[in-house]
């Protein structure tokens, strides 16, 4: 794995890259698209494996205001949007795949850049709430405060530094494991280091509560425009045991969607990439394998 930055629009972005053992004609490159709070760290369980078994170059980055990437100007829907498209420009159309807010990052680009995307995968994705639907109501109340950046903000450093790194990072595997006895130990450390490190970042709380206040915002409005924009092959896994985007709303998605793979993990919470790597690498493998057109059919 090697780590890189890149310029876009202004702002400094950290990827970290995964080259295959052995390259071989035929897929898109791939990039991942991590979630709210989230890093490159997300992928590291299957960024190589991802690369292996593809043949192909796995580019991770760190979203404006997360892992590495620092900024000074919002993190927002738009300002993710713009990194990734930067991205894409920069190294090629590819594969996206995105966790959480990552998926409806990825989804917002796949509708305004049709161009730059072969093919999209929706890692328990942040979708927009069903109609009538009242799963995870309070959760949902909880995060549309974040569209107050101004009064949430202070109360998230707040928080961070009464719990300290080790455990602000064992709440939130514990929030998005369906089972804590499944974190890698090692992985584990390097995101206590990282969260460490972060902490001393002046910007971090505020670009979580503007990310998050922006992302909930784009749920509750445009999401549903650029769902039904997307042309390009799309799958979406998504955990049955998801304590932070129900189940159902995966459901209501693929519903709208007839023509895209729908996989569900009855025994995984909210990221598979992490709880069950190898399973999770096989499940996209084979979809690319078998619906993605290889760049040169689709040109």
């Amino acid at each position: 794995m090697h780590e890189r930055w890149f310029d876009a629009d202004g702002r400094w972005v950290h990827t970290a890259e995964w080259e295959p053992a052995e390259a071989r004609p035929g897929p898109a490159p791939v990039v991942l698209v991590h979630g709210l709070g989230a890093s490159t760290l997300s992928w590291e369980l299957v960024g190589q494996d991802l690369a292996d078994r593809l043949g192909t170059r796995v580019t991770a980055l760190d979203l404006p205001g997360f892992g590495r990437s620092r900024t000074a100007t919002p993190a927002t829907m738009a300002s993710h949007r713009a990194a990734v498209t930067a991205l894409l420009r920069a190294h090629g159309p590819a594969i996206v795949m995105g966790n959480s807010m990552g998926g409806a990052t990825s989804v917002g680009v796949a509708a305004r850049h049709p161009e730059l995307i072969h093919g999209l995968v929706l890692v328990n994705a942040a979708f927009p709430r069903p109609g009538a639907n009242l799963d995870q109501l309070a959760r949902t109340m909880r995060y549309a405060a974040l569209t107050l950046p101004a009064v949430a903000a202070p109360i998230v450093r707040a928080r961070v530094q009464r719990l300290g790194p080790e455990r602000i990072v064992d709440t939130t595997l514990g929030l998005v494991f369906a089972e804590q006895d499944r974190i890698d130990p090692e992985l584990r450390g390097r995101l206590v280091a990282l969260a460490t490190e972060r902490g001393t970042y002046p910007e971090a709380a505020r670009s979580y509560t503007e990310s998050g206040g922006s992302l909930f915002r784009y749920l509750t409005t445009g999401m549903r425009t650029d769902l039904d924009a997307v042309r390009a092959p799309t799958l979406v896994v998504h955990g049955r045991r998801d304590r932070l985007v129900p189940v159902s709303f995966a459901r209501a998605a693929a519903a709208r969607r007839t023509e895209w793979r729908y996989v569900e993990l009855a025994d995984c919470g909210h990221t598979p990439q992490l709880e069950f790597p190898e399973r999770f690498v096989d499940v996209v493998t084979r979809w690319i394998d078998r619906d993605v057109p290889a760049p040169a059919a689709r040109a």
